[in-house]
Parts: C-alpha cells; sequence; structure tokens
C-alpha cells in the first residue's frame, strides 16, 4: 500500500511539473535548402530568447519556433560549437512563458528529472528518468565540462530538450543520446547558465586561457595526481611561479583528483579574472594566481574553446561500449 502510495504521488508530481514546462518548450523547425531539420528547445524570459542545440540551427536558411501558442519566426542571437548550445531570439505579440535554470550544485546520481519535449511530430511530451552519474568522457568523445548521464528515453525530435527538477529548475539540457536512445548526456543547469551568460553579452562564449599545460599520473578513471607538464611562453603561466611537476591541488576552490576536475574547474574561468591555483611542490602547497586572458583561435595550447588549463589526454583508456549517437531531428518530423 504505502509503495502504491509513493509512486501515484511521484505520478502526481510528474504531472505537475510537466503540466507547468509545456508551456516553455517549443519546436525548433530549421529549413537548409529544402531540407527541415527538427529539435526541441525553450524560451528562458519572457521576451521570447529560446535556447536550442547549435548544431540544429547550423547554417540553417529559416529558423521557426512552434509552440501551443502558434510559429514564430527566430533570429540566431549566437552559437557555441563546444557545448554545442545556441540562442535564438523571437518576437512574440506577448509575454512568453519561460523557465528557470537552476545554477547551484548539479543532481546527484538518483535524482529524479522531468524533461520536456516534441518527439516526432507529436505534441509536447514528458520525459522521465533518474540522474545515473556525470561523466566528461564517453568512448573518444570529449565534452567541454563533465555531463550528466542520465537513464531517460529520447526520440527523434527531443534533442535540445530541458530537464528539470521536482522544483522546476532547468538542470540540463539534453545534448546526446547512447544506445538507441535509451539514455541520454545532458549539459548541467550551471554550465548552461554561463554559456547563455556570454552569447548574450558577446554574441559568442568567450573561453580562458592561462597557458598551462596539465597531464595525469595513472588511471584518470579514479583518483591520480595531476601534474603540470608545461608552461606556456607568452601566458601568465610562465611569470606566476608555478613549476613544472607541480601537482595541482586546487583551481579556483576546487579540489582537483583527476583531469575532469581540471577541465570543469577551467570551464567556468572567466576571461580578465584570477584565477587562484594551488600545486604541491617538494611536501608544500603554495598558491598562485594567474589571470586568464581569452583563448585565440590558433593559439598551440588547442582548439578555440578549449579549456583554461590544457590537458593532455592521449594516456585515456579505449571503451568498447557503444558510440554516443547525436542526432538531431532524425525519424518523421
Amino acid at each position: 500500500m504505502a509503495w502504491q502510495e509513493s509512486v501515484a504521488a511521484l505520478g502526481t508530481e510528474v504531472s505537475r511539473v510537466f503540466g507547468v514546462a509545456q508551456h516553455s518548450v517549443v519546436r525548433v523547425r530549421v529549413r537548409n535548402n529544402s531540407v527541415d531539420a527538427v529539435g526541441s528547445g525553450f524560451f528562458i524570459d519572457a521576451s521570447g530568447t529560446v535556447v536550442t542545440l547549435a548544431e540544429l540551427v547550423g547554417q540553417g536558411q529559416e529558423i521557426r519556433v512552434e509552440s501551443e501558442s502558434g510559429s514564430l519566426p527566430a533570429e540566431l542571437v549566437g552559437q557555441d560549437s563546444r557545448s554545442g548550445l545556441a540562442l535564438l531570439r523571437t518576437h512574440p505579440g506577448r509575454p512568453t512563458s519561460f523557465l528557470p535554470i537552476a545554477s547551484g550544485k548539479e543532481p546527484p546520481p538518483g535524482a529524479f528529472v522531468v524533461g520536456v519535449g516534441y518527439p516526432f511530430n507529436l505534441s509536447a511530451s514528458p520525459i522521465v528518468g533518474v540522474v545515473l552519474g556525470s561523466d566528461r568522457q564517453f568512448q573518444d568523445r570529449l565534452f567541454c565540462v563533465s555531463h550528466l548521464r542520465v537513464d531517460v528515453t529520447v526520440s527523434p525530435g527531443e534533442l535540445g530538450a530541458p530537464l528539470l527538477n521536482l522544483q522546476g529548475s532547468v538542470v540540463g539540457v539534453v545534448m546526446a543520446v547512447v544506445n538507441e536512445g535509451r539514455w541520454a548526456y545532458a549539459l548541467p543547469g550551471k554550465a548552461t547558465e554561463r554559456i547563455i551568460a556570454d552569447v548574450r553579452e558577446y554574441g559568442r562564449v568567450r573561453y580562458a586561457w592561462a597557458g598551462v599545460g596539465v597531464a595525469r599520473v595513472g588511471d584518470d578513471r579514479t583518483q591520480s595526481p595531476v601534474i603540470v607538464t608545461r608552461l606556456f611562453p607568452n601566458s601568465s603561466a610562465k611569470e606566476s611561479g608555478l613549476q613544472e611537476g607541480d601537482r595541482l591541488e586546487r583551481i579556483n576552490g576546487k579540489p582537483i583528483h583527476r583531469l575532469s576536475d581540471v577541465v570543469d574547474a577551467s570551464f567556468y574561468a572567466s576571461v580578465g579574472e584570477p584565477m587562484k591555483v594551488a600545486v604541491s611542490r617538494n611536501g608544500k602547497t603554495k598558491h598562485f594566481s594567474l589571470r586568464a586572458g581569452e583563448r585565440p583561435s590558433d593559439n598551440t595550447g588547442g582548439a578555440p574553446g578549449a579549456p583554461a588549463v590544457t590537458v593532455d589526454t592521449s594516456a585515456a583508456q579505449p571503451v568498447t561500449a557503444p558510440p554516443v549517437q547525436k542526432t538531431v531531428g532524425g525519424g518523421p518530423n
């Protein structure tokens, strides 16, 4: 009896979250050379700004946003190929309902999430599941920041859908599906908020670069030391006092136990702001401050949008699981 009551209560919560969120979720239809690509997105403010996938909008010749209140033309504000997000602007005749983004801690494994997307050519539908964990890499695909691995079934047309906690705040955006859509990876809410802020202000994401190269010692699937392997010329790191061989302990207060910790900490570094770095050298902890600049596109430290601290992933262990399947608008949309 208690189990049945718990299931019934959970079902009520799902219905409540979906009932509110569906008014803020949209279908994004992009036409390019008479071919339509379809995905999902959601309003993030009352003026009609939409978050969706960069891969979906691409170089589309015509973008339209469809919701329960009708269809609106949309224009691209900016997109970020590294994170995979894009921001669209619409001009609705009245204020749009929108979804708040959770910027605090990521939901832990076992946390319940409710998504809303537009599968195929159908109306908005709930996506229900639980968080399985957080990964920086799946097989040979590296994420710009650790993504939530979520046990949700994602149908064609639902990439770009928001995942919400039971308070109705966005904790992730569905970015890729695995195992024929039976589970997915989602960009966390805090990372989404960071991307949105830069695109709104600059029309692009300004990724920081501090000029530090690091590598792990041992297997990154377990806690293993991360050491400084290179200080790039013409960077703040070169004059900071850091030395090759220093063992990283913290970046901006975040403990460093593996390479994924380095990537996650440096993802949120702001251009022009100091990065606080703590290292262990000869058994003593030393503290340094590096002013992060913007990574130039031709910088030898890595591609545009690479993390502020350049990581060497050449020792990554291969994974034999099925590959990530990132398909936008597949099926009869």
